[in-house]
């Protein structure tokens, strides 16, 4: 069996730098301006932090502060993180996830994961896979946990709201979340503060950085879009 795939994510708004990071994929943003690099960082276990090189762009460490939500193929966990991007200091929040079985994406249309961090024991971390053919967001298969407190939450049912600007881009989005035994939904909404689009392997990826409202709390956290590009027409 192989390895789990990492990926890595921080949010540092002090400092207006944020990054999301993975095999063959590296973006950083400072301000609402995104650097690409064709390449992920390398990423190794000390204990229970995880360490992220890459070369003089990237060097942090990421110590878990919550406890592993589980989201279907992938489990993520809220990180404090430490050390330098584009030669910046950075002390801030963050996102560790491990996927154990890629994306099956001859079954999806598309793949969305949203990180809403609060403050270390606050936070949402969802999942929504959309199957092929499907006809909208209400047929997508939303896996979600709520940490609250610093307890981790199972979500009985989560709703994600999109609005998108006119190259499919997510602009803004709405959050609701029932909880077992609750009457109400728990809301949250966010707004893009910066964001890029990049095509890999036949996947249009829109990786967003949000600024949220979660149950009246502010954080930061992103709102990645994995769309599968159309297989090209028979000659």
């Amino acid at each position: 069996m192989s390895e789990p795939a990492l990926s890595i994510a921080f949010f540092d708004p002090d400092r207006q730098l944020h990054g999301s990071a993975r095999s063959g994929t590296t973006v950083l943003f400072e301000g609402r301006t995104p650097t690409a690099i064709p390449e992920g960082p390398g990423i190794e276990r000390d204990g229970e932090t995880l360490r992220a090189e890459l070369g003089e762009r990237l060097s942090l460490a990421l110590e878990p502060v919550t406890p592993e939500a589980e989201l279907g193929e992938v489990s993520a966990r809220v990180c404090r993180v430490t050390g330098q991007a584009l030669g910046k200091p950075v002390d801030c929040l963050g996102t560790v996830a491990e996927t154990r079985s890629a994306p099956e994406w001859e079954e999806l249309d598309a793949l969305r994961s949203i990180s809403v961090l609060v403050d270390a024991e606050n936070a949402m971390l969802a999942l929504a896979r959309r199957p092929r053919g499907a006809r909208g967001h209400g047929e997508e298969l939303v896996n979600a946990a709520l940490i609250h407190a610093g307890e981790l939450l199972s979500v009985e049912e989560a709703r994600i709201s999109t609005v998108y600007d006119g190259e499919g881009r997510q602009r803004s989005a709405g959050l609701e979340l029932w909880l077992p035994g609750e009457e109400f939904a728990r809301r949250g909404s966010g707004t893009a503060v910066a964001g890029t689009s990049l095509e890999l392997e036949g996947l249009s990826v829109h990786l967003a950085i949000f600024h949220w409202q979660l149950e009246g709390a502010g954080g930061y956290g992103a709102y990645e879009l994995m769309v599968r590009e159309p297989a090209p027409a028979a000659a």
